[in-house]
């Protein structure tokens, strides 16, 4: 089995900022504010979601963001 890149992604209209570590399913989280943690089976953290992550402060972060992930193997979109 391959290791997948981890994936950041945001959604503009329901204010989501996700990161999703690998391609497993969750089976368990933990809710902390705005902030969703997903488990798999093996109790590693699958996915990360912030929920009403402001865009404009994203945005403001986004250059310093593009040019992390351009050194690293994490894929990268805005939707």
């Amino acid at each position: 089995m391959s290791k997948s890149k981890p994936k950041i992604s945001y959604d503009k209209e329901s204010q989501v900022m996700s990161i999703e570590l690998g391609k497993t399913k969750s089976v368990d989280s933990d809710i902390s504010g705005n902030v969703v943690i997903d488990y798999d089976e093996n109790g590693k953290i699958a996915r990360i979601n912030f929920y009403e992550f402001n865009f404009d402060n994203f945005r403001a972060g986004l250059k310093a963001i593009k040019e992390f992930t351009k050194k690293s193997d994490i894929a990268f979109s805005v939707k």
